[in-house]
């Protein structure tokens, strides 16, 4: 949940790129701690009696107040005090048709309260009907805590959501991992895993001894840049436990605020706020989507030795990545699926195939066939496939004579 773009603060540097400023539990200890002592000091009350203005000013920042108010409703939430005695909108209707039949659409002053006690007897409510009525507008909401408040927690949720409102506010992602890092291949198999399952385009290329990965949304005519941003805020969060355990790295963001754009130094091994991120965990290797799957297990009941690719294969600067890898006869073959995406998508993945094929004689490309158009002027092997019933029906065998011709 982003805390608006409008309430995010950066800090400047010369060159004109910008880093977020992070809450930490040591400067900022105080503050957290003044927070969460008015909001104590709140529970239980109607929304209406609340006196935003001291928070506004214990804070001291316009924009940091707003922040905090979005941070804290992960803590305190305004509800009903009780369940209403019938659906409301409901309720305000049948009230409008007995006004409009009883007393012709209008009750006068003088008659309000005999009114009220007409209306109460005829739906047999046995209640206030003012207080019923008025139950659901924001000032007579109470403020309830949901979750225990502490000063680590709030600063974990307030630098989640800085860096989801970044992202979210972002057209691309460029992430670098240093060359020599162990979790550098757990890193690119799960850039390569979202991105297919999130809809992003990436490219990988290693400069010097950094892996730069650039990951955005397929670019169109139509679209605003950022209408990605939230796909690329997700897919952050999905590597932040692989990349806080590695020694080199950065994550950067080309930030739109009006018609400039920013580049926002997001995360980095200097640049570690308190997020809450666990021990790190191995992507667990899995089918990025039924597609494939179907695909893969047909092949394995058909005797073919195929396997999930583990490693990224590097050929020169370019990094590739991809769905399975086939052993046949002592050669081995790449085997990549290409599923139904919209028009942009696919024109930039026929492109970076076309990149690959230049580099590797030993690439199958599995294609829907909805996408012909985009990948026929390939030249290297295609295979069309169609759905029937969900499954992708296929020439299976040619694979195979594709393979066994390339002796």
């Amino acid at each position: 949940m982003t805390y608006g773009r409008r309430n995010l603060r950066l800090e400047f540097s010369g060159g004109g790129g910008a880093k977020p400023l992070y809450l930490n539990t040591v400067e900022h200890r105080e503050l957290v701690e003044e927070v969460i002592r008015f909001y104590r000091a709140c529970e239980g009350k109607r929304q209406g009696d609340i006196d935003w203005e001291e928070l506004r000013i214990i804070v001291g920042d316009d924009r940091l107040y707003k922040a905090f108010r979005k941070v804290m409703a992960h803590f305190y939430r305004a509800s009903q005090p009780r369940k209403p005695p019938a659906d409301l909108k409901l309720l305000r209707l049948k009230i409008f048709q007995f006004v409009n039949t009883r007393f012709g659409g209008y009750v006068p002053q003088e008659k309000r309260k005999e009114a009220l006690e007409e209306i109460e007897k005829e739906l047999k409510l046995g209640v206030d009907i003012d207080e019923v009525l008025w139950s659901d507008d924001v000032n007579e909401l109470v403020l309830n805590r949901v979750a225990e408040p502490s000063v680590e927690g709030v600063v974990k949720v307030f630098n989640f959501e800085t860096i989801d409102t970044v992202c979210v506010n972002s057209s691309k992602l460029v992430l670098e991992v240093g060359r020599s890092e162990k979790v550098l291949s757990s890193i690119v198999r799960a850039v390569g895993m979202f991105s297919k399952l999130y809809g992003l385009v990436y490219d990988m290329r290693y400069s010097g001894g950094v892996l730069r990965i650039s990951v955005e949304g397929p670019r169109s005519l139509f679209r605003r840049p950022t209408a990605y941003g939230s796909r690329l805020s997700l897919l952050i969060l999905k590597l932040l436990d692989l990349l806080y355990t590695a020694r080199y790295w950065r994550v950067k963001a080309l930030m739109h605020v009006g018609k400039r754009v920013i580049e926002v130094e997001l995360l980095s091994h200097r640049l570690k706020p308190l997020i809450g991120i666990g021990k790190h965990v191995e992507v667990k290797q899995v089918f990025d989507s039924s597609i494939e799957e179907y695909i893969f297990r047909v092949l394995k009941s058909m005797g073919v030795d195929i396997r999930r690719e583990e490693e990224p294969i590097a050929l020169g600067q370019l990094v590739y990545l991809p769905d399975f890898k086939i052993y046949r006869n002592g050669k081995v073959f790449y085997v990549e699926v290409a599923g139904y995406w919209r028009k942009e998508y696919a024109e930039k993945k026929a492109y970076k195939l076309y990149e690959i094929s230049k580099l590797l004689n030993n690439l199958i490309v599995i294609v829907d066939k909805k996408l012909e158009p985009f990948f026929k002027k390939l030249r290297i092997p295609i295979l069309y496939y169609t759905l029937v019933y969900g499954k992708p029906v296929l020439p299976y065998r040619k694979i195979l004579d594709i393979i066994d011709s390339k002796e």
